[in-house]
């Protein structure tokens, strides 16, 4: 059995690639957050940046201790590696967290180019996001490579980067597998 973390900076094109992957189940963080912040009267997930930093890590800790390793069988995990308000920059685990996952075997970070954030933010509908320049979006690239990479370090795992291109989904998706398969040891 082995856990996956999948991340990537709003607009990458996270949710697309994983609606396309259908060789393991997938859990979204926020979404097993969301629920147990409902109670708290937030029901719209672009809303959970905005609670404070105690109430989100204490509903992140209780997903991944209640949920998460309670699950059997090989999972990828999807969510964030940094939660943005404004200037600020959240983490998206602590230091406990990281070390109380069970079984995790790997961190996927799809990562894509800032125009191509920026023209799928803008078409996206679906979420509330903020109208954020270029150069802001080149931030947070940077700073969920380098989270990236500590939680990989932290944890003696694995770090893929799969790059989505625009209009390359497809291979974005067999890359995605790719890794995938590796991490399980799955012969591809």
């Amino acid at each position: 059995m082995a856990k996956i973390i999948v991340t990537g900076t709003p607009g990458s094109g996270k949710s697309t690639i994983l609606n396309n992957i259908k060789i393991i189940r997938i859990i979204s963080l926020a979404d097993e957050m969301l629920k147990r912040s409902s109670i708290n009267g937030v029901v719209d997930r672009d809303k959970l940046r905005y609670m404070s930093y105690d109430e989100i890590a204490s509903i992140r800790k209780d997903v991944i201790l209640n949920t998460i390793n309670k699950i059997d069988g090989d999972l990828i995990i999807d969510t964030h590696l940094t939660v943005k308000k404004k200037t600020r920059y959240v983490p998206g685990f602590s230091k406990f967290d990281l070390d109380s996952f069970k079984e995790l075997k790997g961190i996927i970070y799809i990562d894509a180019h800032a125009n191509d954030i920026m023209f799928r933010r803008l078409i996206d509908k679906t979420r509330s996001r903020e109208d954020e320049p270029e150069e802001e979006i080149h931030e947070q690239r940077r700073i969920n490579i380098s989270m990236a990479s500590y939680y990989a370090a932290h944890l003696n795992l694995p770090l893929y980067i799969v790059k989505n291109r625009q209009n390359q989904v497809e291979r974005a998706v067999s890359d995605m597998e790719e890794a995938i398969n590796e991490i399980l040891g799955k012969s591809v």
